[in-house]
């Protein structure tokens, strides 16, 4: 809401800026609050205007990372495989030859969190279909594990498919936060579809494949401008019911002087001469006098009545009757019953009961010749329970006659009512019918005491409506061809004419109002569209090397329809369009400086992005360009890369970009395994080993750099276990990343991971001498002075005990 206020007060700025006058204003505004407040004003109010928003409270932000994709059933997944991730910023590329089921993975991570795939749009229905693995029978399962920055409990969107499912929209979608299922997704998931983690070869497609609208819209979000869009929507849609309005008048303008001109008829005469050539010569005074005369002389009651009539049915009275008559029968059925009787039977017996409460054992005060006693009592009890029974009987036999009756005394009420009426109504234009069926209707008996009569009077009643019924049908369609009718079609023209003229003064004004919005909008865009510009032209030149095609200002024009994105580059200094100069792979590398941007805007709530083979026929020059950006972006995002190609993680390599690999395999029957490639530290380590024992490079050489790598690699599983404990406690990814930035020395990182306070740096060596040995003190003692060409230990073992450390710190 505070990005809407300070949007809004941007808008009457740059309104005031531009001198608008204040009608303008007042209508541009007002379309930004809604449509409540736009017709307020169109009404002659005035719109309220928001505070300046700095009083409001700040949005939480949330930072969302990715722990882990787990697969089961789903794409090129059979068997359960879960492809693990470190919840923070940094770079990982996942690789594997093309079928190994890596980019199932990030496919399964886009179905989960979007309910969608990019990799089915708008493609044969055959993509969407083969959503089931083919070597695997039972449910699928897509879980996919996030961290919210701040929480010590992971959030799990969890989404699954009986054996049976077909589409992959039949899934069952949970969330949990910890191990507590949630009610209703996390609230920032609704932020997916706009800034959309996740690029796919299909995204990266769009800047060819995709109308200029598709394009466009894509893109549209992320500049927060939708409060502008609909504010033009609404003047749009009331500046088109105006104009509408307007257009039909003069259409039926015509009409209506055709249909007079047909009439042979005085009045229709008159009309023609004072309608003139066109709406704008019109006689409205003339026209009105011959409507409204005819309004009074015309039979619109009659009319009225006889519609009413022929559309009319008559109510189901000898249903009615029908029913009342078994009603009537059920209860002469009781007649010298015992249940006609039960109810003063057992009221007989309740006072008899009443008198042995009251007086105690006593002969019968009515027979004198029984007792009322115990034994007595019980028989007594239980005969007004049976009696009770029967009693309830007959009460709802004679409610249901009771029923029967006021439903027909009230159906008859009806026919009575409205019958008369109409016979009154039509008793000028139609009276022979309108009388009999108004005598039919007053020989009807006032109640119904005998159903048969009732019924013989009725069906009397009933003859006379169908007769009268089709004389007012006949007599309608003979109306139709005299004047009533043109005479109220030249009410109609006339009452939409007045409507139009009050009008034409608010389309000017809405017209005007939506021509400023329109290009308000267009500065408004521009200025914000300028960040991400500015960062899709740095991605651009990063990997553009080698390319002579230089990227011009990216812009975004036009309004509904004619909305499109605008790719200006320029060839060796002359000016072309992008797609029609530049190759495939410069394309796909355009598709990246677009979309990338957007995944990795400051508002977005997500801190990952995943990028499916990015490396599409792009040169090796490409690649190198390549693997900056990613390393760029890695610095403060999640990266999760998944690629077939071997030269990016070569190019990642020869760069020295950090960053973790995990190797996808697949072997028979659809069973993908991840395998993690060796970790930072082992890296280190690895090297380390490799140099100590490369016999051929002289061993002072050697030393400083075996060092140097044991020392890294002591830095390494430092900061990772400084990262990891910390995120488990809740702490932000900010507050870690500045702890670890003030250590810039292996005993400082060290102090960080072991005593959580730099400051303790002088404990740091007793601490581990308590908890792992003196040896591990020695080892980093040797490691940082080794570094500088200072011996404590042999070569081989201070790698050895270098790994021992870096295990133990794990």
């Amino acid at each position: 809401m505070n990005e809407e206020i300070a949007l809004f007060h941007d808008l009457a700025a740059r309104l005031a800026a531009a001198a608008t006058s204040q009608p303008v204003t007042d209508l541009v505004l007002a379309a930004y609050q809604g449509d409540d407040a736009l017709d307020d004003v169109l009404g002659g109010g005035t719109p309220s205007r928001p505070g300046s928003g700095d009083e409001t409270t700040p949005e939480e932000t949330t930072n969302v990372f990715l722990e882990s994709i787990k697969v089961t059933g789903f794409r090129g997944v059979g068997p359960a495989a879960r492809l693990g991730l470190q919840p923070k910023a940094g770079l990982t590329l996942v690789i594997g030859r093309n079928g190994s089921g890596k980019s199932s993975f990030a496919e399964a991570a886009e179905l989960a969190l979007t309910d969608d795939s990019m990799r089915w749009a708008q493609r044969p229905v055959v993509f969407r279909e083969g959503w089931r693995n083919l070597h695997h029978d039972g449910d699928a399962e897509i879980t996919v594990k996030l961290r919210v920055d701040g929480s010590p409990k992971p959030v799990t969107i969890q989404r699954q498919w009986d054996s049976r499912a077909v589409d992959p929209a039949d899934a069952v979608v949970t969330a949990y936060v910890g191990t507590a299922r949630q009610k209703e997704l996390p609230a920032w998931l609704g932020h997916v579809g706009l800034y959309r983690p996740f690029l796919s070869a299909r995204d990266l497609e769009r800047v060819i494949t995709a109308k200029p609208s598709e394009l466009y819209d894509a893109l549209a979000p992320i500049l927060g401008l939708d409060p502008l869009s609909a504010a033009e929507g609404r003047l749009q849609r009331r500046r088109k019911e105006r104009d509408d309005r307007a257009k039909a008048l003069k259409s039926q303008f015509s009409e209506l002087c055709r249909n007079l001109a047909a009439v042979d008829d005085e009045r229709a005469r008159h009309a023609l001469a004072a309608l003139g050539a066109r709406p704008a010569k019109a006689d409205m005074a003339t026209l009105t006098a011959l409507a409204e005369g005819e309004a009074e002389d015309a039979d619109v009651r009659e009319m009225a009545a006889a519609r009413q009539l022929i559309v009319s049915e008559l109510p189901d009275v000898e249903g009615a009757l029908t029913t009342l008559a078994e009603a009537q029968v059920s209860v002469e059925g009781l007649a010298g019953t015992s249940t006609a009787t039960a109810e003063r039977t057992a009221d007989l017996l309740r006072r008899a009961l009443d008198q042995h409460a009251a007086e105690g054992d006593q002969p019968c005060p009515v027979c004198r010749v029984g007792r009322l006693d115990a034994s007595w009592r019980l028989e007594a009890e239980a005969e007004i329970g049976q009696l009770s029974a029967v009693g309830a009987q007959a009460r709802a036999v004679h409610e249901r006659l009771a029923i029967s009756r006021r439903a027909a005394d009230q159906m008859l009420a009806s026919v009575r009512s409205e019958l008369s009426s109409a016979a009154n109504a039509l008793s000028e234009v139609l009276p022979e019918p309108a009388k009999r069926l108004s005598d039919a209707v007053a020989a009807l008996p006032p109640t119904v005491d005998s159903v048969d009569v009732i019924r013989a009077a009725f069906r009397r009643v009933a003859t006379e409506y169908a007769v009268l019924a089709e004389e007012a049908t006949r007599w309608v369609v003979h109306r139709q061809n005299v004047w009533r009718e043109p005479a109220a079609a030249l009410r109609r023209w006339l009452d939409a004419a007045a409507i139009v003229t009050a009008e034409a003064s608010e389309l000017r004004l809405i017209t005007n109002a939506r021509t400023t919005l329109t290009a308000m909008t267009s500065e408004i865009r521009a200025a914000r569209l300028a960040a991400f510009v500015g960062q899709s032209e740095h991605i651009w030149q990063r990997l553009r090397q080698e390319s002579n095609v230089e990227l011009h200002e990216m812009r975004m024009e036009g309004t509904s329809t004619q909305r499109r994105v605008r790719f200006p580059v320029a060839v060796d200094g002359a000016e072309a369009n992008a797609l029609a100069v530049m190759s495939q792979g410069e394309l796909h590398a355009l598709g990246l400086a677009v979309f990338l941007p957007r995944a990795c805007a400051e508002a977005s709530p997500y801190r990952f992005v995943i990028i499916d083979d990015p490396v599409q026929s792009m040169d090796p020059a490409k690649v190198d360009g390549l693997a900056e950006v990613l390393g760029e972006i890695a610095l403060t995002r999640q990266v999760v890369v998944f690629t077939h190609d071997d030269r990016l993680p070569q190019a990642i390599r020869s760069l020295g970009l950090e960053a973790t690999v995990w190797e996808v395999g697949r072997r028979e029957g659809s069973v993908v395994e991840p395998r993690k490639a060796a970790i930072p530290a082992d890296r280190y380590l690895d090297d380390a080993r490799a140099l100590s024992a490369a016999d051929s490079l002289p061993e002072d050489a050697r030393y400083p750099v075996v060092a140097g790598f044991c020392r890294s690699a002591l830095e390494a599983v430092s900061m990772d276990h400084y990262r990891e404990r910390h995120r488990r406690e809740g702490t932000t990814y900010d507050e870690i990343e500045k702890a670890l930035a003030g250590a810039v020395k292996v005993m400082q990182l060290l102090t960080l991971a072991l005593l959580d306070d730099p400051g303790r740096g002088g404990e740091l060596y007793a601490h581990m001498n308590r908890r792992y040995g003196s040896w591990a003190t020695n080892t980093v003692k040797a490691v940082a002075e080794g570094t500088h060409g200072t011996r404590r230990m042999a070569m081989d073992a201070m790698v050895a005990y270098t790994s021992d450390l870096v295990d133990q710190l794990r």
